[in-house]
């Protein structure tokens, strides 16, 4: 008998995770080996940022949730191998970063996320 084990990656679960700064939860969609490759008025196109590993995600998480950001993660879709949202950053004093981010998945997890990020 085979079993089958369910790959798929739950784009509601990261909406969760992200919004209520479930650090654990978040670190655990994500591969280790994790690509983030950005894109902003500060890394255009022809020469954008690019990190690698998951610690680079949680740096960016714990800071974000020791400063007080609030989150929102809307217009979410996901399938075997892609998934996308929009994620919304709020710091305290009212800057907005907001973030379209296109996410390659193998497995179930995160192994590239392409972020379009505009902030005030």
């Amino acid at each position: 008998m085979t079993v089958q084990t369910d790959t798929r990656f739950d784009i509601a679960e990261f909406k969760r995770a992200y919004e209520g700064w479930d650090i654990p939860a978040l670190l655990s969609m994500y591969g280790d080996d994790v690509r983030l490759i950005m894109i902003s008025g500060d890394t255009p196109p022809s020469s954008p940022r690019v990190s690698h590993g998951k610690d680079v995600f949680e740096g960016m998480f714990t800071h974000c949730k020791n400063a007080g950001v609030k989150v929102t993660v809307e217009n979410g879709v996901a399938d075997a191998d892609r998934a996308a949202a929009t994620v919304t950053c709020e710091f305290p004093g009212g800057r907005r970063v907001i973030a379209n981010s296109i996410l390659e998945i193998s497995d179930g997890k995160i192994v590239a996320e392409h972020d379009i990020a505009s902030g005030d």
